[in-house]
């Protein structure tokens, strides 16, 4: 296995702003966790597409503009995800109507 490349430029710039705000990596990292529970206990899934959603959309983001070598990753990482939504579009119809 080849070792991982070292971050470099905008992106290197981008991560160490994200280390030094100390609370990012940590609240990813646990929602990440939580939302692969749920996955793999095939309970609160559709809650948990919702939640890990901005997450896949953030991760897809950095790599276009900032990493592309890595672009393949987060594109299956969100294709991933707006897939579960899809598979689980019963449960949120509700959201998208009008009450009266």
């Amino acid at each position: 296995m080849a070792p991982e490349s070292a971050a470099t430029g905008n992106f290197k710039m981008f991560n160490t702003g994200m280390i030094a705000a100390q609370y990012i990596y940590p609240l990813a990292k646990s929602l990440e966790f939580l939302c692969g529970l749920a996955f793999v206990t095939n309970r609160f899934v559709a809650l948990a597409n919702l939640v890990i959603l901005p997450v896949s959309i953030n991760i897809f983001m950095i790599h276009f503009f900032m990493s592309p070598e890595n672009l393949p990753v987060a594109i299956f990482v969100l294709g991933s995800n707006l897939f579960l939504i899809y598979r689980y579009w019963e449960h949120y119809k509700g959201l998208f109507q009008a009450t009266e």
